[in-house]
């Protein structure tokens, strides 16, 4: 009998635990207007986004208990919104969150998970 419950104790904390998702990717940037561009192959910005702007991140997997911490430069972004992601047999493949940024002057893009940075190449002016 303790050997079921150990076993069913360390297969709830493996499935539910602390999960890291395969990638975490910044796709988008805009203002507040709706303004944007696509961020996935480039290295600078096209435009300014001065002052208050959205990024919308992809989530590659499952995350479970976090969402992850986006930054521009010092400005760090407030989690807003969250869209499931399904591919064409209807299987969930990843989410799509949306941050607001206030106060932003210029700098990397970073995302992080649990202090471990997956995506941080796109430069913002």
């Amino acid at each position: 009998m303790k050997k079921i419950a150990i076993i069913s104790l360390f297969l709830f904390t493996f499935i539910y635990g602390k999960s890291l998702p395969r990638g975490i990717y910044a796709i988008a940037i805009f203002d507040e207007k709706g303004i944007g561009e696509n961020v996935q192959h480039t290295r600078k910005t096209k435009n300014d986004y001065n002052g208050i702007c959205y990024t919308k991140i992809f989530i590659l997997g499952e995350l479970f208990h976090s969402n992850p911490e986006v930054t521009i430069g010092t400005s760090r972004g407030h989690y807003q919104s969250r869209i499931p992601i399904f591919n064409n047999k209807k299987i969930k493949i990843g989410e799509e969150l949306l941050y607001k940024h206030y106060n932003v002057k210029k700098g990397y893009i970073e995302v992080s998970l649990y202090g471990k940075i997956y995506d941080t190449k796109v430069y913002v002016k």
